[in-house]
């Protein structure tokens, strides 16, 4: 297999680690999982040309099917461009040094999912799963900045509470039913529920219903996703956005879909969720002055039309004929749009760290005017913009135009009510990719006059990615046949893609969108090369800088309309994080009362940065230590203890903890 050539590349690229230098360690590490992502996509090449393949890999049961594929090809082009993208950008931590970390960690995070999608077991799935939330939560406070070392435990807590916790509660109710953990393949698992008890099915579904929607951003566990990809470097933010939220889309198809079985009131569910979650994620993007956390809100949203699509077809594939094919199509349509997320996302992500990388800033309000220094960037930015905003011939249009399709065809009032809002709301998508764009790239200002334009290397990892969504946009024939793994009836070739009579051609439309403007041009005949200085409305003591519209005065009366929204909004915000941050005070109180004891009594401990203060420094260590010096304090406190005694009251001890731990 071919993936045994990914995953030595990055392991090489964590072994580089062992470099000294950071910036030797950070580039060559990039470029070998640059290398792996490449050979994950000729991976997918193989099996879409000679068909599923099985195997072991270093003892791990795999097999790569036709599911495998379509997200082996998301991680591929995601990691590809990233990875080429941080070969330079990374230069940017350079003061923060620990280049291995980020060796080990990056190509430990990209491994791990493309693990995930072709382990044939559900206990290497749930490994796999782990070891991508560890990773990405190493990258994540990379910076080492108390802020974004804050937001990098909140996600790791929360990924704990609502991922590892169903997951491995999923995995033991796997187990109950098969009996042994090296026969907990996906096919074993689906024989095994075919038989099973429905509250054993629906407690199994239910716990991995909750680790997606968690992993994914689905309302209301979405909290966690703009701080997280706000804190991390941009690159690493690029791909969580792209790929890692991807990874369980694969979860919801291949564990839920096609193991236990879907219904109708289950996809109405998925769709529902769906729905509910673009228009939050949209309208919270809308608002939003930091470019990541704008893209994350966005990514937030986007991800919402993919469980929309696919709740479409949970829904309708088994009711069987027309309403069956429209459920295809729904289905195909969400991982059409999961594949073009993933593209148009991790763009705008990378001509973010752009900007990031020549200004220092991702305030919106701190920027402008770059278009013109930055004219390759800004180009890439804008293609990414218009394939988000679902503005054709772009890719975004596609895949979101086929979703509208689905839920008017579906028979459903509910459905076809989300398909409407959906297509409502791209209105709001592209209207805060023009407060993104237009804060970054238009205007002037001329403290960024003299910035020049990144690296070719960074210019690569965004057209990489920029390119093809109009490349999708304009020949959808080029993937649809390793998407259509449903086998919805669209009927497509080199100039057309549609359902039964609702058809587009995208080839017609760019030959017409030329002519029009070819027309335009001559008409009008511009005039290129002539300056003139922005009317000033008769002011004399205006900074010149300030002739534009900054990011907060974009839609501000818009926000004010709708503030309710947002108030109930903020309020289940709150909600969700005060209760990461009193899981968080507790384990604090727990960790801090031995640490206080030991090391300085009546010291406050309060928060995090008070903690990493004394000598305990990881979250990891945090749960034994304070074992550990309760034990040295009793050794302290009782000298005159025999020694066998003391073994007995310890073993008494850790076993109340571990019956403890049992009992949760």
């Amino acid at each position: 297999m071919i993936l045994e050539y990914a995953i030595g590349a990055f392991i090489l690229g964590g072994l580089v680690g062992l470099l000294r230098d950071y910036k030797a360690t950070v580039k060559a590490s990039s470029f070998m999982a640059f290398l792996g992502s490449l050979a994950l996509l000729w991976q997918v090449y193989e099996v879409y040309t000679s068909g599923p393949v099985s195997g072991d890999l270093f003892g791990i049961p795999i097999r790569i099917n036709d599911l495998s594929i379509v997200f082996l090809l998301i991680i591929g082009l995601v990691g590809a461009a990233a990875s080429l993208f941080a070969i330079n950008y990374m230069e940017l931590f350079e003061k923060v040094g620990k280049g291995w970390v980020y060796a080990i960690a990056y190509n430990t995070f990209l491994a791990s999912m493309a693990l995930i999608v072709t382990a044939d077991s559900m206990e290497y799935f749930v490994m796999g799963w782990e070891l991508m939330t560890l990773s990405s939560f190493v990258l994540v406070f990379f910076s080492e900045k108390a802020r974004d070392v804050n937001a990098s435990v909140k996600y790791y807590i929360t990924m704990h509470f609502l991922d590892t916790i169903p997951l491995f509660l999923a995995l033991g109710t796997a187990y109950s039913l098969i009996g042994n953990f090296e026969e907990l393949t996906f096919e074993n698992i689906a024989n095994a529920m075919a038989t099973a008890p429905a509250s054993t099915k629906a407690v199994f579904t239910a716990l991995l219903m909750v680790a997606f929607m968690a992993k994914s951003g689905m309302v209301p566990f979405h909290f966690w996703v703009a701080e997280t990809y706000r804190a991390a470097p941009t690159s690493i933010s690029a791909v969580m956005a792209g790929a890692m939220e991807k990874v369980a889309i694969y979860g919801l198809i291949a564990l839920i879909w096609r193991t236990v079985g879907t219904s109708y009131n289950l996809g109405l569910f998925v769709a529902v969720i769906g729905a509910i979650t673009l228009t939050v994620g949209t309208l919270y993007a809308l608002r939003e002055t930091n470019a990541k956390r704008l893209l994350a809100y966005s990514s937030i949203g986007q991800m919402g039309y993919v469980w929309f699509g696919l709740g479409v077809g949970m829904a309708l594939i088994p009711k069987g004929g027309f309403l069956g094919a429209v459920g295809a199509l729904g289905a195909f349509a969400g991982l059409f749009h999961a594949l073009n997320h993933a593209i148009f996302k991790a763009s705008l992500f990378l001509s973010t760290g752009a900007v990031e990388y020549r200004t220092g800033t991702v305030e919106l309000n701190e920027l402008g005017g770059l278009g013109k220094a930055m004219k390759v960037t800004a180009l890439a930015a804008l293609f990414a913009s218009l394939a988000i905003s679902g503005v054709p011939p772009f890719n975004g249009f596609i895949s979101k135009w086929l979703i509208y399709v689905s839920g008017y065809y579906s028979d459903s009032y509910i459905l076809a009510l989300g398909a409407v809002l959906a297509a409502f709301l791209s209105a709001g998508t592209l209207a805060y990719s023009i407060k993104l764009y237009g804060a970054q790239f238009g205007g002037e200002m001329k403290r960024y006059e003299n910035v020049e334009e990144v690296p070719a290397g960074m210019l690569v990892g965004q057209w990489v990615l920029a390119g093809l969504t109009l490349l999708i946009g304009v020949f959808p024939g080029t993937v649809t046949g390793i998407l259509n793994v449903f086998n919805a009836p669209i009927n497509e070739n080199l100039y057309k893609i549609g359902f039964q009579s609702v058809m587009f051609s995208p080839v017609l439309f760019v030959i017409v969108l030329g002519i029009l403007a070819f027309g335009l041009y001559l008409v009008f005949k511009p005039e290129f090369g002539k300056e003139a200085k922005p009317w000033d409305c008769g002011a004399t003591k205006l900074d010149e800088d300030e002739y534009r519209i900054n990011a907060e005065g974009y839609y501000l009366k818009y926000e004010e309309k709708i503030g309710s929204f947002y108030r109930l909004g903020d309020w289940f915000y709150r909600v969700g994080a005060g209760a990461i941050h009193y899981i968080t005070k507790a384990y604090l109180w727990m960790a801090s009362y031995f640490t206080k004891i030991v090391d300085t009594p009546y010291t406050k401990i309060e928060t995090l940065d008070d903690l990493r203060e004394r000598e305990i420094m990881h979250i990891d260590e945090e749960v034994f230590k304070p074992l550990v010096r309760f034990l040295n304090i009793a050794r302290d406190v009782l000298p005159g203890m025999r020694l066998g005694t003391f073994v007995v009251l310890a073993l008494v001890v850790v076993g109340a903890i571990v019956g403890i731990l049992i009992a949760l």
